[in-house]
């Protein structure tokens, strides 16, 4: 999903901008691929990189300068 649309609505109002994503699954470019992307596959890639994801949000709000 895109955040740009909400990227450029932010910036016009004049707010400070991060971006961060979670890469939960490959992509799958051909029909005749062995390979497919599941929601299983995404939800189980999000549990085992949330502690860390938590642990990086955490410590990147706390460095923020009012």
């Amino acid at each position: 999903m895109s955040t740009a649309p909400e990227v450029v609505v932010a910036k016009h109002c004049g707010l400070r901008v991060f971006g961060l994503s979670l890469i939960t699954n490959t992509v799958v470019r051909d029909y005749d691929s062995e390979d497919s992307a599941s929601h299983e596959a995404v939800l189980e890639a999000s549990q085992a990189r949330a502690a860390a994801l938590q642990t990086l949000v955490t410590q990147l709000v706390g460095s923020i300068e009012p």
